[in-house]
């Protein structure tokens, strides 16, 4: 007699077989986004002592065939450890040390420690600490993050007689996150430069000092971290060149400690792991000799760190 948690006539109905069910609700506005974002996945395993066991490619259509399940066969018994990436595939990013153990793997940026000026596909990661592995039904849930940030970055200037034209600038982001582990934290491997990949002119109708002209960057970075050293630098071409830098986290922490819309108070990693677009405005004075204000997103900054919605 075959038996499962619900009697049917139809036997072959009854669940089976060890399955990994991934789940995208670790996003700002804490909603399930999985089938929407995840392009598939690369399920690593490692045995209860982190010796690498074998890994699993998953195509987005074989997830959606699955509700975002993927299965889990043709292992000893046992307790496993797993780590689940999504979007890992392109050649942007490379992997080593993976059929080591846990401890030696390694996703980095392709050329980390020097530049990168291509958008960077989404990248997603999970971990599913120690489970035990047999022949009986079982279905663990595995929450994904999301490991890449998209900025939308405009630099305008509150003197209407000054024109920043985008052939004459330049903005990157520097920071040294271009390496992470199994765990998926960051590793110290030396700075990379994120150059922007996408310029433009743009006008900005502000609330405050009407119509500014401007420079749009579109730039992206790998995980940021609230202790991390990542910088947005504006530069000028000329000789010697003229030099606008500030500190990406401690602007965006000011932000996120006022981020209430999950509703509860979040710390400021929290929001920077769930939050992946950003739009900052840079006000400068005149040909960006004085950084007056920043706007992340809807909060405005003031230099003394005065918030305004």
């Amino acid at each position: 007699m075959v038996s499962c948690t619900w009697l049917k006539d139809d036997v072959d109905e009854c669940p089976f077989g060890f399955w990994l069910k991934l789940h995208y609700t670790y996003n700002i506005l804490d909603v399930e986004a999985a089938p929407k974002y995840l392009m598939d996945a690369y399920v690593y395993i490692y045995d209860a002592d982190g010796n690498y066991v074998k890994r699993l490619y998953v195509t987005r259509d074989q997830l959606t065939a699955n509700d975002y399940r993927v299965k889990i066969e043709d292992l000893p018994e046992g307790d496993y450890q797993f780590v689940v990436w999504s979007g890992m595939g392109s050649s942007l990013y490379s992997v080593a040390g993976e059929t080591k153990t846990i401890g030696e793997f390694r996703l980095s940026l392709t050329g980390v420690g020097g530049s990168c000026a291509s958008e960077l596909p989404a990248l997603y990661h999970g971990y599913l600490q120690k489970v035990h592995y047999d022949d009986s039904y079982a279905q663990h849930d595995v929450e994904l993050m999301k490991n890449t940030n998209q900025l939308a970055c405009l630099v305008v200037s509150t003197d209407n007689n000054t024109e920043l034209k985008p052939e004459n600038y330049t903005m990157k982001i520097t920071a040294d996150n271009g390496v992470m582990n199994a765990y998926n934290s960051i590793i110290p491997s030396g700075v990379t430069t994120y150059e922007s990949y996408s310029v433009e002119s743009v006008v900005l109708d502000d609330t405050e000092n009407g119509k500014l002209n401007g420079i749009k960057f579109g730039l992206n970075t790998l995980r940021l971290m609230n202790d991390g050293n990542a910088r947005i630098i504006i530069q000028k071409k000329q000789t010697p060149p003229k030099v606008l830098e500030i500190s990406l986290p401690e602007y965006i922490g000011m932000v996120g400690t006022y981020y209430t819309n999950l509703g509860r108070e979040i710390g400021v990693q929290e929001y920077m792991d769930r939050q992946d677009f950003y739009t900052i405005i840079l006000y400068v004075n005149g040909d960006i000799d004085q950084l007056m204000q920043i706007q992340v997103n809807s909060w405005r900054v003031r230099v003394n760190n005065h918030l305004k919605l």
